[in-house]
């Protein structure tokens, strides 16, 4: 009887911590999967940029976004792959259809949308899902990259206005 008893507790035991362990692997893969997407839409979006815009701060802004988040997608992509997480593959619904209206302008009215765009990132988000984390190996990619991403959102207000977009926006 002893032994079925153990058994049970040991049972019992491994199911809280493989409960415990998911709970984890759910917030980080939660924030994996938003940092990702993030990323995904500002690369396909600054990609783009480099072929449709007109203004030359535009250009350069796409081009430091694509170096900026090419790196942070591929750390991403390492850190996820080390710890079996899963990311998204495509778009989300609202980022697909931003990249399809940015697709369809050219010139000046693709460089105020673009800049609109990248004006509306909600990084707020992104780091309350980065202060739920409990991998410490994502909890370090949050580190070093978020002020990177932080910084790009303050040059998209220093570039906004050049192209007629208030750097107020949110």
């Amino acid at each position: 009887m002893k032994f079925v008893r153990r058994g049970v507790l040991v049972t019992t035991a491994a199911l809280l911590l493989t409960a415990f362990a998911f709970a984890q692997s759910d917030a980080d893969e939660t924030f994996l999967s938003a940092a990702a997407q993030d990323g995904m839409a500002k690369l396909q979006w600054a990609y783009l940029a480099l072929q449709n815009a007109q203004n030359e701060q535009v250009k350069a802004f796409a081009q430091k976004i694509l170096s900026d988040y090419g790196q942070a997608q591929n750390d991403l992509i390492y850190v996820a792959n080390q710890h079996g997480l899963l990311l998204p593959k495509d778009l989300d619904a609202k980022d697909q259809e931003t990249f399809e209206a940015l697709s369809q302008l050219h010139g000046a009215a693709f460089d105020k949308a673009y800049m609109k765009a990248m004006l509306n990132d909600d990084q707020t988000k992104l780091k309350q899902d980065a202060a739920k984390v409990n991998n410490s190996a994502v909890a370090d990619w949050a580190t070093q990259t978020l002020p990177t991403l932080q910084s790009d959102l303050k040059d998209a207000k220093k570039v906004a206005p050049a192209v007629g977009v208030p750097a107020t926006d949110k």
